[in-house]
């Protein structure tokens, strides 16, 4: 177990800009967009060259789940539609995940496998009520799954202008105070969530060695853009070159357990070190 450090976010918030509509197509605006992103560049200065590459392909696909909702959630107001996670980063990602933001409060997960020229993609959509961004997950009990859903809704809420990549609908407001705020809880959520769910061995539920070892360099990576936002220091672009390499591999439990270890000794000297300042 590794160091807790919780957040600290100021609800209600904003999460949409007042007035800008999302135009994707619009080079300049898609490059903006880009450049915000966490996955902007690799590590260091390596830009990350997929994202303009795979720029139609996200597209399109984000077309085919907006088709997807109007079949099966024809009774929920789609506010906006956004790409994240690996599928930014790697060369062929087997799933893509889209976040498909409503009105209301739901809070639900669907994994259907889409048609794309006919070729057959596996998508996770999180669908999620705008309600739950501008007051915080309200937690119904005290239970192990209500405390994860809010920390879902906490790390989500604070840096969707910087995590997800908008699609369609209304584009996002830079909560950049929020999120640098919080950096270190970000991380905290994810290598925490990656060890008690990917790093032990679940007895309750199976999950393929191999998936284990991407999550756990998935998130590791991720924190790793939280962490670099705060902190400039070469050792952090270090991991993350190793991480990222790691990525391009064979996925190797052991391999991926090792790297997230080393993570870990990492994470726990910098909140050391930031704790004496």
């Amino acid at each position: 177990m590794l160091t807790k450090i919780p957040f600290k976010i100021n609800y209600p918030l904003q999460i949409f800009h007042p007035t800008k509509e999302i135009n994707f197509n619009d080079e300049d605006e898609r490059r903006e967009i880009f450049e915000r992103n966490i996955y902007h560049n690799l590590f260091g200065k390596k830009r990350n060259n997929l994202l303009e590459k795979n720029s139609q392909l996200f597209f399109k696909l984000g077309e085919e789940v907006l088709n997807y909702m109007a079949r099966n959630y024809s009774d929920l107001s789609i506010l906006n539609l956004s790409l994240f996670g690996s599928s930014t980063i790697l060369e062929n990602p087997r799933d893509y995940d889209f976040l498909a933001i409503t009105q209301g409060d739901i809070f639900q997960l669907d994994e259907p496998i889409l048609n794309l020229n006919g070729k057959k993609i596996q998508n996770g959509i999180s669908i999620k009520g705008v309600d739950n961004y501008i007051r915080g997950f309200k937690k119904e009990d005290n239970s192990i799954q209500s405390n994860r859903l809010e920390q879902i809704i906490d790390r989500t809420a604070i840096s969707l202008f910087r995590r997800h990549i908008p699609l369609f609908g209304k584009d996002f407001i830079n909560n950049e105070e929020e999120f640098l705020k919080n950096a270190y809880a970000q991380v905290s959520d994810l290598i925490n969530n990656a060890y008690e769910l990917f790093y032990l061995k679940q007895e309750n539920y199976f999950i393929p060695e191999e998936k284990r070892a991407k999550k756990m360099l998935t998130r590791c990576y991720e924190a790793t853009s939280y962490m670099g936002a705060v902190d400039s220091d070469r050792i952090i672009q270090e991991m993350r070159k190793e991480i990222y390499f790691a990525l391009k591999d064979k996925y190797e439990l052991e391999k991926s357990k090792k790297i997230f270890e080393k993570f870990g000794k990492l994470y726990e000297e910098k909140i050391n070190d930031f704790g004496k300042k």
